[in-house]
C-alpha cells in the first residue's frame, strides 16, 4: 500500500465526519434530512450523486487513471439508527442531535445510543472516498467505487429492499460497514421477520374496594442487541413483568391499568413499567418486588445484578383491563418465547434462530407487542410466521407480519473474504476471523439482487450498540480505514477479471 496517513489524521479525518452525522437527528423512517445532507456533501467532492424515492444515496466515485477497467465495487452503509437514552435522560429521537463524549479509547453518547450503527461505516466511507478524489490517498490506486448509503435498516430495511438492482447488478464486489468487530470478516447473516401481536383493550371502571394505585417499574437489565446479545442470557423486562404479575395474580387481589416497556423490536428491553389498582399497601409490594428481584438475580447471576423495582404512588385511573383482556394478554407473553431456540450444527457457538419481545404498549384502546424472530436458515422464518399466527389465534390477538428478510449465506469461495483476510493480516500482524453472524444485514438484500455479488462485511469495533452504553473503540478506526483501502487496492490489481 502506497502514502497514507498517519493514524492520528484518519482518526481525526473520519470523526470529523462521524460529528456531521451526529449533529443530524436520523430515526428510522426519520432519514430525509440525513440523505439530503449526504447528497450534497457528496456532490461537494465533485461525485455524481443519485437519491432515490427511499431516501437511498448512490454515488460514483470514477477509477484512478489506468484503472478504468477493473472490478466495480460497491462501499456501503446505512443512515439510520436506533435511538434509545437512558432512563430519565431527555431525548426526542426525531429531533434531537447526538451529544458526543469522547474519551482517550472511546467515543460515546451523552445518555443515548451513539450511532456508530452505521454512522462509522458512513463516515469511514466518505472520508476514503473524498481522499482518493485528489486528497491523501489519490496515489492509491483503486477501481470505480459506487457508494451506497441505504435507510430505514434498523426497522424493515426498506431501504436496501427498494433499491434498483440495476445499482447492484453490474458490481463484482460489496464491503458493506455495518459489522461491530474490528477482527471479524462476516461472510453470512440471519434473516428476519418482524410481528406485532395487537389486542383492542375493553376498559372497564376499577372497582370501588380498590384504594390504591401504583405504577411499578422494572429497570437496570443489560439490555442490548437482539441478535448479537441473545446468547448471553440476558433478562428481558417486558418477560419479568409478565412473571411479577403473574406470581402476584395467584395470591393478590388487583387489576391492570396499564403495561408497556421496551424501546424497539431488535432491541433486548431493559425497563418495562405496568400500572396497578389494588387494596394492598405499597409496603406490601416493595417487599414483594424485593424478593421478586433477589430470586431473578440468582436465575441470571452477576450480569443483571444491576436490576431494580420501583414501587411509585399513582393518582387512581379512571380504567382498568378487563379480567379477559388482562388473562389474554399474560397468557400471550407466557406462551412467546424471547431468546435462543436453537444453536447452529454447523457451528455450535452459533445461534442459529431465536427471537426478542422488543416492545409493549397501550395506545388508543390498543395493546401491542412487537417481536423480531430471526434465523440463519431462510426456510426456517416462514414456519415461524404460521406458528405465531396460530399463537396470536389461541390467545385471541391479531397479528401482522412484515416481509420477511432472507439469511445471506455463506459462499464457498469468496475472493473478497480472502483478499480482506490477507490485507488485514498483514496490517495487523494477526488473523481476522471469518464467520457468519446472527445479526440481520442488508446484505442478504443485495444478495438475492445479485446472487453473482461477493460480498463481505466489517466494521470498527462498537460496543452495546442499540443501548445508551454503546461505544467505539477509537483504536479501531485507522487501522479499518487503511484496511478497506488496502482490499480496494488489491482489487484494482485485477484488470477486467478477478477470477
Amino acid at each position: 500500500m502506497k502514502k497514507i496517513l498517519p493514524d492520528n489524521e484518519i482518526l481525526e479525518g473520519v470523526l470529523s465526519e462521524f460529528e456531521n452525522l451526529a449533529a443530524i437527528p436520523r430515526p428510522s423512517k426519520h432519514e430525509e434530512r440525513v440523505s439530503k445532507f449526504l447528497q450534497k456533501h457528496l456532490e461537494e467532492f465533485g461525485f455524481s450523486v443519485t437519491r432515490d424515492e427511499s431516501n437511498n444515496i448512490i454515488a460514483e466515485v470514477p477509477a484512478s487513471p489506468g484503472h478504468e477497467n477493473s472490478p466495480l465495487t460497491i462501499l456501503q452503509a446505512h443512515m439510520d439508527m436506533v435511538c434509545v437514552a437512558r432512563k430519565g435522560y431527555d431525548y426526542d429521537p426525531p429531533n434531537d442531535p447526538i451529544k458526543l463524549v469522547r474519551t482517550e479509547n472511546f467515543l460515546q453518547a451523552e445518555g443515548t445510543s451513539l450511532g456508530a450503527d452505521d454512522g462509522m461505516g458512513i463516515a469511514e466511507i466518505i472520508f476514503i472516498a473524498k481522499n482518493f478524489s485528489g486528497g491523501s490517498f489519490k496515489e492509491i490506486p483503486h477501481g470505480k467505487l459506487r457508494i451506497i448509503f441505504t435507510t430505514d435498516e434498523e426497522v424493515g430495511m426498506s431501504g436496501a429492499k427498494n433499491l434498483s438492482e440495476k445499482y447492484l447488478e453490474d458490481a463484482q464486489f460489496l464491503i458493506n460497514c455495518d459489522s461491530e468487530v474490528f477482527d471479524e470478516i462476516t461472510v453470512g447473516s440471519a434473516g428476519n421477520v418482524r410481528t406485532d401481536f395487537f389486542r383492542k383493550i375493553n376498559y372497564v371502571a376499577p372497582n370501588a374496594k380498590f384504594k390504591n394505585s401504583f405504577a411499578i417499574k422494572i429497570s437496570g437489565l443489560c439490555g442490548g442487541h437482539s441478535g448479537i446479545d441473545i446468547a448471553k442470557n440476558r433478562a428481558n423486562a417486558i418477560k419479568l413483568a409478565n412473571k411479577f404479575l403473574i406470581s402476584r395474580r395467584m395470591t393478590t387481589e388487583f387489576r391492570l391499568a396499564d403495561i408497556s416497556g421496551g424501546s424497539a423490536s431488535n432491541v433486548i428491553p431493559d425497563h418495562a413499567e405496568f400500572k396497578i389498582v389494588t387494596n394492598a399497601e405499597k409496603s406490601f409490594w416493595e417487599e414483594t418486588g424485593e424478593s421478586f428481584s433477589e430470586r431473578i438475580k440468582k436465575i441470571y447471576g452477576d450480569p443483571e445484578k444491576n436490576l431494580k423495582i420501583e414501587v411509585v404512588e399513582i393518582p387512581m385511573p379512571e380504567k382498568v383491563f378487563s379480567d379477559e383482556d388482562f388473562s389474554a394478554v399474560m397468557n400471550l407473553l407466557s406462551t412467546l418465547h424471547s431468546g435462543v431456540y436453537t444453536m447452529s450444527r454447523e457451528d455450535p457457538e452459533l445461534v442459529e434462530t431465536s427471537a426478542n419481545i422488543g416492545v409493549i404498549e397501550t395506545d388508543g384502546g390498543e395493546i401491542k407487542i412487537h417481536v423480531l424472530a430471526r434465523s440463519n436458515i431462510s426456510e426456517i422464518i416462514p414456519e415461524f410466521v404460521e406458528s405465531q399466527k396460530n399463537l396470536a389465534k389461541l390467545c385471541g390477538f391479531e397479528i401482522n407480519s412484515a416481509e420477511p428478510s432472507p439469511a445471506w449465506n455463506r459462499k464457498s469461495e469468496s475472493r473478497l473474504a480472502k483478499m480482506t483476510a490477507e490485507s488485514f493480516e498483514e496490517i495487523n500482524g494477526y488473523p481476522a476471523k471469518i464467520l457468519t453472524c446472527h445479526a440481520g444485514l442488508e446484505c442478504s438484500s443485495h444478495a438475492v439482487k445479485n446472487p453473482n455479488l461477493d460480498i463481505i462485511s466489517i466494521g470498527t469495533t462498537n460496543e452495546s450498540i442499540h443501548s445508551p452504553d454503546e461505544r467505539l473503540h477509537l483504536k479501531t478506526v485507522a487501522p479499518h480505514v487503511r484496511l478497506i483501502v488496502d482490499v480496494l487496492e488489491k482489487i484494482s490489481a485485477l484488470g477486467e477479471n478477478p477470477q
